[in-house]
């Protein structure tokens, strides 16, 4: 089972570090993934703050593929 962690929490976490412990415990056992959408909202404020390694490490996070349904 993964957990898609929503931008908003990876946010409260890096800025306030709230139930960081719960989102720790989850990133340790591997049970977390990420989709681009997150990333794209991420990366931007991470590289104003200059936080590449945290970057580095949301790329590395298992990543889920967006798929878009319906007419084009």
């Amino acid at each position: 089972m993964n957990i898609l962690v929503d931008s908003s929490i990876w946010i409260d976490y890096f800025r306030s570090g709230i139930n960081s412990g719960k989102l720790d415990r989850y990133i340790d056992q591997n049970l977390i993934c990420i989709n681009d959408l997150i990333l794209a909202e991420l990366v931007p404020f991470l590289k104003v703050k200059k936080q590449f390694r945290v970057i580095q490490l949301l790329y590395n996070i298992t990543r889920i593929h967006l798929i878009l349904i319906g007419r084009i």
